[in-house]
């Protein structure tokens, strides 16, 4: 009768978005990690700031919420 379509869930850990994060940066102590993500948060919003296109500003808001994941979990450590 009814077709339900499940969104896909946007939350994605940051190893899969960011491979310099999943191969190097994720075997570097906790603090440097932490450095990194907060980093790519400046880098990212400062991206969105200027005008970039919708896919783009998609994939930018991805790795934002996936790098504020990342410090929480790094901070409950």
């Amino acid at each position: 009768m009814f077709k339900f379509i499940r969104l896909k869930s946007r939350e994605v850990s940051l190893c899969h978005l960011d491979r310099l994060f999943g191969q190097t940066i994720s075997k570097l102590p906790v603090k440097e990690q932490i450095a990194y993500c907060q980093r790519l948060i400046e880098r990212s919003e400062y991206q969105l700031s200027q005008h970039c296109p919708k896919k783009d500003s998609e994939q930018l808001k991805d790795l934002i919420s996936a790098a504020t994941m990342e410090i929480q979990r790094l901070d409950s450590r």
